[in-house]
């Protein structure tokens, strides 16, 4: 009973940070995203909208911490609300988040109109809070000789909005109104040339990373096809070819928007502003108002843990796949890495070797580089084809060897209670084969298939001496028992994608 009850009271503080979490929201054609800074290095498209608030230059040479202390210092948070509010020092006025606010009025607020969450007059109020919520400031400073981003998130939420308006008349107490900055995340800035725009920009790879670091700066887009299922992000964005975008849809509860999964998909067809999508676990996204395609940091790897059984014998596998390359057909190219340990049956039997040693009965294991295809079909399976070559050995340990065997002439004399050494038999594999990916819930998958595999025995080449009869165990195991070492195996599993 107090077990129950433990487990009860843990279960439900495990549960209130979960229940608690706030859903993401991605709005369907624009981050809304206000910045501050070196803006030029950020800007591509309409993802961006600046606040031409002065940053003193001599920031540039400070690291990220540093920083962060001078522009609360020198008050540059509350200098963002001033612009924002377009405050004069006796008066403040709506008119650029009016402007801001019609900037942005998306897709996804024509479906909160029509879904009556709220009506066309309220959306540009109603806007006003994403915008004064999404504000950064981000510079890129020059720390030890290397160039260095920071991204710092201006602290304007609710309450500083309500302390706006409940001081609209009394700019004294407006001018009381503290407005923080925080160091959210800084990193290394690789930068390149732009030969269109004659200026330094921040390079694609840096652009990924920071998307990752700074939620606010996610690579996004909208769907825009379904036949072919494509996106509106591509090269500038920072996106590339077997890239993980995941589908959202705008959804609404108790009044607030939020952005709920679709479907995983991988990119192929990457072009400067536009990709094509593959679905492989999920639902399908349509092409409607709100789906939002978002990029996700992904190693773009899979590990299986499989076992397999073929006639005497079992095994447990773990295949590590990487994809090398996406069509827009659906058609990956893998690299693939497998190991694997087994044992047949009777495992406790002992068996006596060319020079009657006495062995257990033998440990399989392999290893080996593989290269298969995967062609996906119905948006929830992968047929994959393969093809491996693989080190294979079998280790018949020793029964017993006594610790007190003694030696004439370089040659043990054995005794009743000596039975000789441990054997490794050693072949080349080769499996040809092929299995399903079937998707279960993203990233699990369940793998089945099967491999016919063909074994060269290593240890019956070369000189027929008695070492090597020693390890010939196809001589004394395999044709004495009929046992199999090649030929039709199943297996099945999970597949675990990073």
């Amino acid at each position: 009973m107090k077990i129950y009850i433990l487990a009860t009271l843990l279960a439900g503080f495990l549960a209130v940070p979960i229940s608690a979490k706030e859903k993401p929201f991605y709005d369907s054609k624009s981050n809304i995203v206000c910045i501050t800074g070196n803006y030029n290095l950020l800007a591509y498209g309409n993802k961006y909208r600046k606040v031409e608030v002065e940053i003193p230059a001599s920031c540039s040479a400070y690291s990220g911490k540093q920083l962060c202390k001078i522009l609360n210092d020198q008050k540059i948070g509350k200098q963002i609300l001033d612009y924002l509010f377009c405050y004069n020092g006796t008066s403040l006025s709506e008119e650029r988040l009016k402007d801001l606010a019609l900037q942005n009025v998306l897709k996804s607020d024509d479906e909160r109109a029509a879904i009556g969450v709220i009506s066309k007059d309220d959306i540009l109020k109603e806007d006003y809070l994403p915008i004064l919520e999404n504000n950064y400031i981000f510079l890129v400073s020059t720390v030890g000789g290397k160039k260095i981003w920071n991204a710092y998130k201006v602290e304007i939420d609710k309450d500083v909005l309500e302390q706006v308006f409940n001081c609209w008349d009394d700019m004294s107490k407006y001018n009381q109104i503290s407005v923080p900055v925080s160091l959210v995340a800084s990193d290394k800035a690789k930068m390149t040339y732009d030969v269109d725009t004659q200026e330094y920009v921040l390079k694609n790879k840096t652009k990924r990373k920071m998307s990752v670091k700074v939620p606010a700066f996610a690579i996004r887009g909208q769907v825009t096809g379904r036949n072919p299922f494509a996106t509106n992000i591509g090269h500038v964005n920072g996106l590339k070819s077997c890239d993980k975008v995941t589908i959202y849809r705008t959804k609404e509860k108790n009044g607030k928007m939020y952005s709920s999964k679709v479907s995983t998909t991988r990119a192929c067809n990457v072009n400067d502003s536009t990709a094509n999508l593959y679905t492989f676990a999920g639902g399908q996204a349509s092409y409607k108002k709100g789906d939002v395609a978002v990029y996700q940091a992904s190693s773009n790897t899979s590990l299986s843990i499989t076992g397999g059984y073929m006639e005497h014998s079992y095994d447990v596998s773990l295949t590590f796949d990487m994809r090398l390359g996406l069509s827009t057909a659906g058609i990956s190219q893998y690299l693939m890495v497998k190991a694997g340990i087994g044992a047949y049956e009777n495992s406790k039997r002992l068996y006596a070797t060319n020079t009657g040693d006495v062995v257990k009965s033998p440990l399989i294991m392999n290893v080996g580089l593989g290269y298969g295809v995967g062609f996906e079909f119905a948006h929830c399976v992968e047929f994959m084809p393969y093809v491996m070559a693989q080190w294979e050995g079998n280790y018949f340990a020793n029964k017993y060897e006594s610790p007190n065997a003694t030696y004439n002439d370089g040659i043990k004399d054995y005794h009743s209670s000596d039975y000789g050494k441990s054997v490794l038999s050693n072949a080349v594999r080769i499996p040809i084969g092929a299995k399903f990916n079937v998707n279960i819930f993203y990233p699990v998958q369940l793998v089945a298939g099967a491999e016919y595999a063909v074994n060269i025995n290593l240890d019956n080449i070369g000189d027929n001496d008695d070492s090597t009869l020693h390890g010939d165990a196809d001589r004394f195991f395999f044709k004495p028992t009929g046992y199999k070492r090649d030929g039709l195996s199943v297996f099945a599993g999970l597949r675990f994608n990073f």
